[in-house]
């Protein structure tokens, strides 16, 4: 993904962009993961609801942008981003939970790159 987002221009509703991730965590039913990664994690605004809900789970922001992850590193100080082409990216270690709201459309050909 070569397209770069602004964090300031996305920030400007953050209610409304943080809804769906609150909504899709609820129905997320693991109780203890070890390793969360939140695949295109933005400003980490959805990193901040995994780390509230996991507290006790290494929490990983994963994007491409590096507005996004700039604004996410200022936004969540100590925590760990990464920055990332999904297209491509793989995990090196075990992860629990994969985290991801609407981040696969941006993938080109995502389909057969992400398997569905």
């Amino acid at each position: 993904m070569s397209q770069d987002w602004s964090a300031r221009q996305y920030l400007k509703f953050e209610d409304e962009r943080t809804r769906p991730p609150r909504d899709l965590l609820a129905q997320v039913p693991l109780q203890s993961p070890c390793r969360v990664v939140d695949l295109g994690c933005g400003p980490g605004n959805s990193t901040e609801l995994l780390i509230a809900r996991y507290p006790q789970a290494e929490v990983i922001g994963l994007d491409s942008s590096p507005d996004m992850l700039r604004q996410a590193r200022e936004r969540l100080p100590g925590r760990t981003f990464v920055s990332g082409d999904l297209a491509s990216w793989s995990p090196q270690e075990r992860i629990d939970l994969l985290f991801a709201n609407a981040v696969f459309q941006w993938v080109p050909d995502h389909p057969a790159c992400c398997g569905g």
